[in-house]
């Protein structure tokens, strides 16, 4: 993982931690159970529901945005790691034999 890298996961995980991220979650749950309960149950036409619809699918990325950058970043972590590692085992047994 380069510098750059590590410096955009730390102002992520910065952000996750702050009390502002959490009562920007608090909101975004509650704009969500409205939508559930008004906007697509009360929808009256297909351009309602489909208005409804779009703004539950960005709110629940807004709500999954922090488990993605933590999987994204155990994820690049890992690589990083591995990139030390010699993982052809082929050559390496052709090799010594």
């Amino acid at each position: 993982m380069t510098k750059e890298q590590q410096d955009i996961y730390d102002a992520y995980f910065e952000l996750f931690a702050s009390k502002g991220w959490n009562l920007y979650l608090t909101t975004v749950k509650e704009d969500k159970e409205v939508i559930m309960k008004q906007g697509v149950y009360d929808s009256k036409t297909e351009l309602e529901l489909g208005k409804a619809q779009g703004a539950l699918y960005y709110l629940d990325v807004i709500l999954g945005l922090e488990n993605r950058i933590e999987n994204m970043y155990d994820e690049a972590r890992r690589e990083s790691e591995d990139e030390g590692k010699d993982v052809n085992y082929i050559e390496k047994i052709e090799d010594s034999e």
